[in-house]
């Protein structure tokens, strides 16, 4: 007897199933483009005053990933997808747990022994974020059936649409352009031909050196008579708060051993070394549309004035991108001391007698144990249980080994102003850091600097000036006012104009809002702006 299956009823029996297949792929589709978005509608807005709007670059974002899923259809897209998707959900999760703009952080290209440390306590969630975001990929493509295949459209459709967003783009690629993930296409793409220069376009993080040759600032010095040696200096610290100096209220063990002028309430331009110390060396103020100008830094202006001008650095050039006469980046050791004081003692031997220096320093960047000597550290701290997140058992030792890397900063100012003592001369030395640090501070339980909003903490800094007997004398005025101005609410945007009418070097500076604290006390009623993100500042005596 034989049996014959009906292929009608077979049909009608697969077809619950099918549905619930067809339902699974569309629902996997949806959340896919869903996550896909997520940095773009989560923390990347307009960067740049002249974007037409946030709305814009998340528009440009939707349009490339629904065209790229249109064409490749879902399982290709899945997969070609994967790592955008996967960034989507940790800058949230960076975004959410810790202010950190993740897409900012990673076109910064970071120092991967200073990223470690931040990420290494969420080591186990992005794995298991990768994961789970391979799960999907994995079920569409063992399951044959599911009708993952793209729908049928016309080729003529598809291109229409292709060269109408091409067309779009090339007319607002300046908008376009830096929508996600367009812009590290773009930074991609240009490296990848040797376009250095169309890569600002769609990055204002992106590693260019954006300074014009022709820029200058009109500079010349005041008539009289100028030493015949003369020395400034300007050292850049990394993440040292005011309130941990033993002369603004911290451990008196914490300070500077010479005569020294000190300023414990100054605003930082940003809470960002990328951001702040282009501004501290320059004459823009926070809230500009670009992170580094066009314009020339003051060293332009003291080489304009007959001085020769250095930078010596421990982090990248990228950072500020110097226009100094004659530039070195050095390799880090432990200390400030050691990596910097070598090179230092020879621009200081070299028979040019007016010179303008400026040192980049690590400062007390995190990881604090690795900025000083614990053998002759003033606080003794359990550097083994520094690896992880800070929380209330670990904090104590977190906060000796930080006041230890602060300590062992001014100790290298100590060490700067010994050798131009000894060098003799008419000599100025300022010191400052780029910005502060949070250490747990309040109910937020922030750490470290550079998140996404600024905070007292993190943009609160001093100020160290010393000068020699000679430059004491010749400018007794110049020096009681800066000793009577200690207590005032001054701010990064004041030490450039501080530092070159020390220097008795006239220049062009259109800012009205800041001020030389040789010659003037600052309003006490002046907004002191700090850069929130590029195109945005914020009132730094506002923060918390």
């Amino acid at each position: 007897m034989e049996h014959h299956s009906d292929p009608e009823k077979a049909s009608v029996a697969s077809a619950p199933i099918a549905n619930r297949r067809h339902r699974v792929v569309r629902l996997i589709d949806c959340v896919w483009n869903a996550i896909l978005l997520i940095p773009a509608l989560w923390i990347f807005g307009s960067t740049h005053l002249r974007d037409p709007g946030a709305a814009y670059l998340v528009i440009a974002s939707a349009a490339f990933f629904g065209l790229l899923r249109a064409i490749l259809g879902l399982r290709v897209f899945l997969v070609l997808t994967y790592v955008p998707a996967l960034f989507g959900v940790l800058a949230v999760g960076a975004d959410w747990l810790r202010d950190v703009n993740l897409l900012e952080a990673a076109l910064i290209r970071p120092d991967p022994r200073e990223a470690w440390p931040v990420i290494q306590p969420y080591v186990v969630w992005i794995a298991l974020a990768a994961l789970l975001f391979a799960t999907p990929i994995w079920v569409l493509f063992r399951t044959p059936s599911t009708r993952t295949a793209r729908r049928k459209r016309s080729s003529a459709t598809l291109a229409a649409i292709t060269v109408a967003l091409v067309m779009v783009g090339a007319v607002f690629h300046r908008t376009v352009l830096r929508a996600w993930p367009l812009n590290v296409i773009s930074v991609a793409a240009a490296s990848a031909i040797g376009r250095d220069d169309f890569i600002p376009t769609a990055s204002a993080y992106a590693a260019t050196n954006p300074r014009s040759a022709t820029a200058n600032w009109g500079a010349s010095r005041l008539p009289g008579l100028h030493p015949q040696n003369e020395i400034y200096i300007l050292i850049i610290g990394e993440s040292v708060r005011a309130d941990r100096l033993g002369a603004c209220g911290g451990q008196k063990q914490v300070g500077i051993q010479h005569d020294a002028i000190i300023y414990c309430d100054v605003t930082s331009g940003s809470s960002s070394t990328h951001t702040s110390v282009p501004l501290l060396v320059s004459r823009e103020m926070p809230g500009g549309a670009y992170r580094v100008s066009k314009d020339a830094t003051f060293m332009k202006a003291f080489e304009e004035a007959g001085f020769h001008t250095y930078w010596l650095a421990l982090q990248e050039r990228g950072i500020a991108w110097p226009d100094a006469e004659i530039d070195m980046f050095l390799t880090a050791k432990r200390t400030d001391r050691e990596s910097l004081l070598p090179s230092l003692r020879s621009v200081l031997a070299q028979n040019a007698p007016r010179k303008l220096i400026v040192l980049h320093a690590y400062g007390a960047h995190f990881s604090y144990c690795d900025r000083y000597d614990p053998a002759t550290a003033a606080f003794q701290a359990d550097c083994s249980k520094l690896s992880e997140f800070p929380d209330e058992s670990t904090l104590p030792d977190f906060l000796r080994a930080y006041d230890n890397a602060v300590n062992e900063s001014l100790r290298f100012v100590d060490a700067v102003i010994s050798e131009v003592a000894q060098a003799g001369g008419s000599s100025f030395v300022m010191f400052t850091p780029d910005h502060g640090e949070n250490l747990l501070d309040d109910e937020r339980k922030l750490f470290q600097h550079a998140l996404k909003d600024p905070t007292h903490w993190d943009t609160r800094v001093p100020v160290v000036m010393w000068a020699s007997d000679e430059w004491r004398a010749a400018n007794a005025a110049r020096w009681e006012r800066l000793r009577a101005n200690q207590g005032a609410k001054a701010m990064h945007a004041d030490l450039v104009p501080t530092l070159l009418n020390a220097a008795a070097i006239r220049y062009v500076d259109e800012r009205q809002v800041a001020v030389d604290l040789g010659a003037m006390s600052p309003a006490a009623d002046r907004t002191r702006w700090v850069m929130r993100r590029l195109g945005e500042k914020v009132d730094g005596d506002r923060l918390r």
